[in-house]
């Protein structure tokens, strides 16, 4: 310190003693070099801060124009049931996915790369997002089929021809441009740092006292913007670290998202000598009716609530994740089988949440996965594929996953899309079944059961095309064609003579449950000329327990109002409570053939005495199905069983044969087993 006091002393004595009346301009020109450094510090210390908050600003954009991204392919699907609400949410997120990429395409963050990344490749970004935007706004206006074929090539478009991953890029790409351009004005300000020090050296050597205390007071200035910077450079840190943990975490439940997820399978897939993993994908059912019934809040409890029972169920290292709404994948080393019974039993009572219990039904897709053999796009997809299935099926199932499901799947959406041209080209056809009187054997009326004359795949029975009309959404038109079409061919044999037709009509319980139906089905009735008696409505026991709203309660009153007779199809194999019986106007119940087969086993009559007592009681004429023998004819008519149905009066038969039925058996006297036999020679 002293030695350097002295050569200080000693540089001003000879600038003094050469130009003393000039020392000032010495002082002039230390100190506006000074002022000059400092200032060129603080802009670019303002710079750096700026471009920083710029840059994470722009990343969280960019970050949640991706999330917007998954959102809108997940709420195209649900959008298809068209709830409004959703179609309301569906185009809010378009509108933020438009704006974030307005915003990023317009920050002061970029870059040569970027301006090829977004408008020069040969692919653009640019256009891509704005192609993905316009096909999801087609959404809300198209029809059932376009909506599927738009949702499709958005799942094509933003996964299998990489605009998630453009989107990705463009992120990474905003983040080392903002990275680089504070790292160069880190460097110029590191030089003006030192430059600032050189210079205060020099000043040291060549001015005294109040010089050198001006300089000591510049540089505690310059440590004090030193830190200001460090701090900025951790908080920026924090920031990106903040920012990591939301790209690849849940903000609801804390769970790892759909991309972290991507990264697990990822690295599970690549192991060549990691164990085989078990991957199960959860899907509740009807989560929306809690989310309608007690509000979007509690929904969101219920999810977090089912977040750490998942989270209980497997190990620590092991995966739990949200892929959005109420879908969860596990990853674990554990047997599919077992971390699913656990599932299972884990859910077995109700949940509580915020002081309710609530009970969870849950569909689930499994699969085991060896490294290298698949990727975890296809993991996903197939996982899909097998939750789909289990709802299909009723959900509250567990489906593993095999690849003719996938076959089963492509088969069920080309019947989905065969069964519009169907509808509109008649190829839905009313086939029929007589009933008979069991008093006398003469006929009571005949019950309408659907037939699909399908161009390439034949004569299909119900049960191979009504789940694909249930899950498109035209189980009303599939009901009413066949609606049309029988009370049509009824009217023209009454107008023949040959009979004065009753014809019992199944209804679906969305049709029942259809705002329209009352207007639609006597418009049709009013067209065909039949009268209202010569018309029976038959409802199923899962109809009147699972609506969801009162409207089939409200039909089922509207159609008893204007006379026509309502029959609750299938009684005995359902759990409709006896207080259905009595509160809705029903005429009678149809007897299911499961009970019947067995008689006149002493088991089986004790059940069909039962049901016949309490019918009798309400009022309700029975009608028995199945019946093959005349003797259980007899045994049922003896137990005071009004009608009787089934292969032994006659199989469910086209409009041509039952046409040739009728003139043959309408004024006859018919045992059990016998018309049907006559009915196939004629045929």
């Amino acid at each position: 310190m002293q030695l350097f006091t002295s050569i200080a002393r000693r540089a001003f004595k000879f600038l003094s003693r050469r130009n003393a009346e000039r020392l000032w301009m010495h002082y002039a020109f230390a100190l506006s070099i000074i002022f000059a450094l400092l200032f060129a510090i603080d802009q670019v210390n303002r710079t750096i801060t700026e471009r920083g908050t710029a840059a994470k600003t722009v990343m969280s954009v960019g970050s949640n124009q991706v999330l917007l991204g998954y959102d809108i392919l997940l709420q195209t699907e649900a959008a298809i049931n068209d709830d409004a609400r959703l179609f309301q949410t569906l185009d809010q997120n378009i509108a933020a996915f438009e704006q974030a990429h307005a915003y990023v395409i317009s920050s002061p963050i970029w870059s040569d790369a970027l301006q090829n990344h977004y408008f020069e490749s040969e692919r653009p970004l640019d256009d891509r997002v704005r192609i993905f935007a316009d096909l999801a706004k087609r959404l809300p206006t198209a029809g059932p089929v376009e909506q599927s074929i738009v949702q499709r090539a958005l799942n094509e478009r933003y996964t299998a021809r990489g605009l998630k991953g453009q989107l990705r890029a463009a992120t990474e790409l905003i983040e080392s441009t903002a990275r680089a351009e504070i790292d160069r004005l880190s460097d110029l300000q590191a030089t003006l740092i030192k430059l600032s020090v050189a210079m205060l050296v020099i000043e040291i050597l060549i001015v005294f006292a109040p010089a050198q205390l001006t300089v000591t007071a510049n540089i505690q200035k310059l440590r004090k913007q030193s830190e200001r910077l460090q701090t900025s450079r951790e908080e920026l840190q924090d920031a990106n670290s903040w920012l990591n943990y939301m790209i690849n975490h849940d903000p609801l439940t804390g769970l790892p998202n759909r991309s972290s997820l991507m990264t697990s399978l990822k690295a599970a897939l690549s192991d060549q000598d990691g164990p085989e993993m078990s991957v199960i994908l959860i899907g509740l059912d009807d989560f929306k009716s809690i989310n309608d019934s007690a509000g979007h809040d509690f929904g969101d409890a219920v999810l977090c609530e089912m977040a750490l029972v998942l989270k209980s169920c497997v190990d620590d290292d092991h995966v739990v994740a949200r892929i959005g709404g109420d879908e969860f994948v596990l990853i674990s080393d554990e047997a599919a089988l077992e971390l699913v019974g656990r599932i299972r039993a884990s859910f077995a009572e109700p949940l509580e949440v915020n002081a309710r219990r609530i009970p969870l039904s849950m569909s689930i897709g499994y699969m085991e996965i060896s490294a290298g053999k698949q990727d975890p796009l296809s993991v996903i997809a197939d996982l899909g594929l097998a939750l789909q299935v289990a709802k299909n099926q009723g959900g509250n199932r567990s489906q593993h996953f095999h690849n003719q499901l996938r076959d089963e799947i492509g088969s069920m959406r080309q019947l989905q899309l065969d069964l519009v041209d169907a509808i509109k080209n008649g190829e839905i056809e009313p086939w029929f079944q007589p009933q008979i009187r069991l008093s006398d054997g003469t006929l009571h009326g005949a019950e309408v059961l659907a037939r699909w004359r399908h161009p390439k795949r034949g004569l299909l029975t119900p049960d191979k095309f009504l789940p694909a009309a249930e899950h498109s959404g035209l189980m009303v038109d599939v009901d009413h064609s066949i609606w049309r079409s029988a009370m049509n061919l009824a009217q023209t044999w009454q107008h023949e003579s040959l009979w004065r037709p009753c014809i019992s009509l199944n209804a679906a319980p969305d049709t029942i449950s259809d705002p329209y139906l009352i207007e639609r089905f006597l418009f049709q009735l009013q067209k065909s000329g039949l009268e209202a008696d010569q018309v029976v409505i038959e409802v199923l026991e899962t109809t009147l327990i699972e609506g969801k709203d009162d409207m089939a309660a409200i039909n089922i009153d509207s159609l008893a109002e204007c006379g026509i007779a309502l029959e609750l199809d299938d009684f005995g194999t359902g759990y409709a409570s006896l207080s259905k019986l009595t509160q809705l106007p029903l005429s009678g119940i149809k007897l299911d053939r499961s009970l019947v087969a067995p008689l006149p086993d002493h088991s089986a009559d004790s059940v069909v005495r039962a049901i016949l007592a309490l019918a009798g009681e309400l009022g309700l004429h029975v009608i028995a199905e199945g019946v093959e023998e005349d003797e259980q004819a007899k045994h049922l008519r003896s137990r005071g069983c009004a009608f009787g149905q089934g292969y032994g009066y006659g199989k469910p038969m086209p409009p041509d044969e039952f046409r040739a039925w009728l003139d043959q058996n309408a004024d006859r006297a018919l045992r059990a087993g016998q018309a049907g036999q006559v009915a196939v020679k004629r045929a």
